[in-house]
């Protein structure tokens, strides 16, 4: 162990701090390892962020020592942890001071040949998991944040399953910036107050919540990417995504790249361009293919070909026990069955759907359909006509009784020497508790025009 920190410290480094954790989806985020080191060193952070590292003003990266620079200026402290040139000005600087060589495993600097997001890949503010800080009090190991909450896609912990605040539950500060001149982790920057939860309350997603579940499932699929080794990351290059592309389209749609990008909902265009290695898709078109095809997102950025292979390997199982699972057809009266789907498919009138007509019948749909797959198209095509023309009926109806309310109105409002305005005929029909939609606005006006040219050539023509 001495051996190992003597390669990584110089002895005259001005500060000789330990990185919490470097190498997992916990990692320590490269802002927080900042002012972790001034926390040792009982210096307030902007000695070290405005005095130190001497921050480049105008993109230049080497200045003035005697140039002063106010805190945070001309810079935003979030870029700190991406993988842009910000992150790597900040890594070389406090690799210098901290006298390390590895500190870029607290950005996102190792994955930046397959990161690729026009919106940003990190949160401008500070966000954090108050049970993961509560966890870190409580095991007695040092408070630090994660970089996984700088990310801007993440929105849950997948750790505890509850969703990140930058918020504080004490003062209610809503802290927008990522770092602040007298930072401390896992405390507020203006109440100084404790940001950790003493209870715990997992999240419960309700039924039918699909927002909160896609959120938490995004959550898990990024932090399984800052889970990658550090020999696996030797693999992770731009090239992975074509071969993954080129096996993709040879399994799920015979070699047809055309219908995999239809597939996908993109362009074919864009689908020649990934694959030549052109241009490289964004990290939410990425977690979008790897929802659709059930491939980890770390399989794409790593080239992982055997991600595929089990998932032809799982639909095969599932398409095998979906077989098996398949009720047999017998002990039903089948005759009597097609005898009354005959007489349903003869009916000009019938109007239920084929779901609709088989649980009136007690059966499966899709078994029913399987059955008698002609009966079935035949009947679902006739209800599906029969409703469409019963609601076209229903629409003239609700029309000529709405122009009947709106021809009222208007003659009232003339009678009474009042000018039919458009508003004025609204209020009426609201008052009488005549509803009506944005959608019928043209036919409101239509028949007060219709009215109103009547009354005109009443008073003209008597």
């Amino acid at each position: 162990m001495e051996k190992t920190k003597e390669r990584l410290f110089d002895a005259r480094s001005a500060f000789r701090t330990e990185p919490v954790e470097l190498s997992s989806a916990r990692r320590q985020k490269l802002t927080d390892y900042v002012i972790q080191m001034a926390s040792e060193a009982l210096l307030p952070v902007e000695a070290i962020v405005g005095k130190m590292l001497q921050w480049p003003s105008s993109g230049a990266i080497e200045v003035d020592k005697s140039a002063r620079h106010p805190f945070a200026s001309g810079q935003c402290l979030s870029l700190v942890n991406a993988c842009g040139t910000t992150a790597q000005y900040w890594v070389r600087r406090v690799n210098h001071l901290s006298g390390r060589t590895d500190l870029d495993a607290l950005t996102l600097l190792p994955f930046r040949d397959v990161l690729r997001d026009p919106h940003g890949l990190v949160q401008r503010g500070r966000r954090w998991c108050p049970q993961c800080l509560q966890a870190d009090l409580v095991s007695g190991s040092i408070v630090y944040e994660r970089l996984l909450w700088a990310i801007r896609m993440v929105t849950w912990c997948p750790i505890h399953n509850t969703p990140l605040t930058g918020r504080c539950a004490i003062c209610g500060y809503e802290h927008r910036s990522e770092m602040y001149r007298r930072s401390l982790s896992g405390f507020c920057t203006r109440c100084h107050g404790w940001l950790g939860h003493r209870q715990r309350c997992r999240f419960q997603p309700a039924l039918g919540d699909q927002t909160s579940i896609r959120e938490l499932w995004i959550a898990e699929q990024l932090a399984s990417m800052l889970e990658i080794s550090a020999e696996d990351l030797r693999t992770v290059s731009s090239g992975n995504l074509s071969r993954m592309l080129e096996l993709g389209i040879g399994m799920t749609c015979g070699g047809n790249a055309r219908s995999f990008a239809e597939l996908l909902g993109k362009s074919p265009s864009s689908l020649a361009e990934w694959r030549a290695g052109l241009v490289y898709p964004s990290v939410s078109t990425l977690l979008c293919m790897s929802r659709k095809f059930g491939i980890p997102f770390r399989a794409w950025l790593t080239g992982d070909l055997t991600a595929w292979e089990s998932r032809a390997l799982r639909r095969q199982l599932k398409s095998d026990r979906r077989i098996a699972s398949r009720p047999e057809w017998t002990g039903r009266e089948w005759p009597e069955i097609e005898r009354r789907l005959r007489a349903i498919a003869a009916d000009d009138g019938y109007f239920l759907s084929w779901e609709k007509t088989a649980q009136f019948l007690k059966i499966d749909p899709s078994q029913l359909r399987g059955k008698y797959p002609d009966l079935a198209r035949k009947i679902a095509t006739k209800a599906r006509e029969n409703r469409a023309r019963m609601s076209a009926v229903r629409r003239e109806m609700r029309k000529a009784t709405l122009r009947q309310h709106v021809g009222r109105v208007v003659r009232d409002l003339l009678d009474s020497g009042i000018e039919p305005t458009r508003r004025r005929v609204e209020c009426e029909l609201i008052s009488q508790g005549i509803k009506f939609r944005w959608a019928d606005y043209p036919l409101i006006l239509q028949a007060k025009r219709e009215i109103g040219r009547a009354s005109i050539e009443k008073c003209v023509n008597p």
